[in-house]
């Protein structure tokens, strides 16, 4: 090895080593750690694969991976249809007006999860929220979306879309302006309308974003376990109980160690399984 080669590895050691302490030492003692048996928070003894043979002989996670799926699944959906709209039309506006609708979509963004997801909770909340009142007013009495199943559901998918649009619109709308001008005037001259237009222009050219804003969504609403915790707590019932909601009260209230480390690398691997799934398909132009 040159002298060359020796000086760029001594620059890039220290970043090296910085991210392999934060994001590679804790996976490493998640393994280690959901390999044993775990009592009051300390290894008491190997336990090889114990704990994830516990997971599978649980009929009851079988339900809250349909329920996981149905949320993610819906939320990415709902979240990418309307930030494609959103991008298409804040694209066509002035400068001025462009300017003030992205600021506005944005908002939900930046705000924390926990407050977006009580801002909610408060809104939506039985008997006493604002919505149920103001629905009372024009005589819709028995408006109650955490009392049911269904309603909690479509009530934790509706705060997942509200907190993630914004990222999804920036994402999009980057795309859309990266598209060149001359695809769109030669359409345009050919005879194209403007649904055509974005069907055979801007949708086939927005690939590798839509991609992007998938993934980010997608690991987003499954590994965030504040917005279902605050929203619903996993209610009615086990209705909105997900992975995350799974993990947390695992570790947290039932002190499960064992099997919440393990569930949670499995997550972790669903991840990875998840980002090399981006990167290949994004490799679309080879």
């Amino acid at each position: 090895m040159t002298r060359a080669r020796i000086g760029a590895f001594a620059y890039i050691a220290p970043a090296f080593a910085l991210l392999g302490l934060v994001l590679l030492a804790p996976v490493l003692y998640g393994l280690w750690f959901s390999l044993n048996d775990i009592r009051y928070g300390a290894p008491a003894g190997f336990a090889g694969l114990r704990n994830y043979a516990r997971l599978f002989e649980e009929p009851e996670l079988g339900d809250t991976l349909r329920r996981t799926a149905i949320h993610t699944g819906f939320s990415v959906v709902v979240t990418i249809v309307i930030s494609l709209a959103l991008s298409a039309w804040i694209n066509r506006l002035r400068p001025a007006a462009a300017f003030l609708a992205q600021i506005v979509v944005i908002i939900p963004w930046i705000i924390s999860n926990v407050v977006a997801a009580l801002l909610f909770r408060w809104v939506f909340l039985n008997d006493i929220g604002l919505a149920s009142y103001l629905l009372y007013k024009v005589g819709i009495a028995d408006f109650q979306p955490l009392a049911s199943p269904t309603g909690a559901m479509a009530l934790l998918i509706t705060v997942s879309v509200w907190k993630r649009i914004g990222y999804a619109v920036i994402i999009l709308l980057a795309g859309i302006k990266g598209i060149p001008e001359d695809y769109i005037e030669a359409a345009r001259i050919d005879g194209a309308n403007a649904w055509q237009v974005f069907r055979r222009i801007t949708l086939p050219l927005l690939k590798t974003p839509l991609l992007l804003v998938a993934i980010v969504l997608t690991l987003s609403n499954i590994n965030t376990v504040e917005t279902p915790l605050v929203t619903t707590g996993g209610g009615p019932g086990d209705a909105t109980r997900v992975l995350a909601i799974e993990v947390y009260e695992r570790a947290f209230t039932n002190f499960d160690l064992g099997s919440a480390t393990a569930l949670a690398l499995l997550m972790f691997a669903g991840n990875i399984i998840l980002v090399i799934a981006y990167v290949r398909f994004t490799k679309w132009k080879a």
